[in-house]
């Protein structure tokens, strides 16, 4: 069985022989079926225009009994209106002043609040929803040192980190170092 390339020139779905990346493995099991979960520890980029397959991760992970935390651009209300029944904890990245909020400049405190939730204890799922406005509202250097440290924290403790991404935002360089450390799901 051979690797179809489509016309980004990135591969849309793959064998599973002996030398595949360990990456692509993941991936074709998740893909095709032969995995049903994801791996704790590891940080996972989600290519999608809107968060719908990001989103079906996490919620699979609730329901395996992980504790969710949701950063995101939407309101939390909207969250919670959304998903009835389950309990999602929402940090909305928004320089409007209200419950459940963080200044998207300030990643200092959306650091501690991602790492007091994953070291609280227990297994966790942490979906990030709004890469590209952290980007449009810091330096590039500030976002990868962000991300490259939950990579660690998450690395470190019972937790998925789950990104998701709409690559169209990114310079195909800042793409690149934002799947440097991640496994990347992308669909075909």
């Amino acid at each position: 069985m051979g690797v179809p390339i489509n016309r980004a020139g990135r591969r849309t779905w793959v064998s599973t022989s002996k030398d595949m990346p360990e990456e692509d493995e993941l991936f074709a099991s998740l893909l095709f079926g032969r995995r049903k979960e994801l791996e704790e520890g590891r940080s996972y980029v989600v290519k999608e225009r809107k968060p719908d397959q990001g989103l079906a991760l996490f919620l699979a992970l609730i329901e395996k009994g992980y504790r969710p935390l949701m950063i995101t651009r939407q309101h939390p209300n909207h969250v919670r209106r959304a998903h009835l029944g389950v309990d999602i904890r929402a940090i909305w990245l928004s320089t409007t002043l209200g419950k459940d909020y963080v200044d998207p400049h300030n990643l200092a405190a959306l650091t501690n609040q991602i790492v007091e939730h994953i070291r609280r204890g227990g297994k966790s799922a942490v979906l990030l929803d709004g890469v590209e406005y952290l980007m449009i509202n810091n330096e590039p250097a500030r976002i990868w040192k962000f991300l490259e440290f939950l990579n660690e924290v998450v690395a470190q403790n019972p937790s998925v980190l789950l990104i998701s991404v709409d690559e169209r935002a990114f310079e195909p360089r800042d793409l690149a170092l934002l799947e440097r450390d991640a496994v990347v799901l992308d669909k075909p």
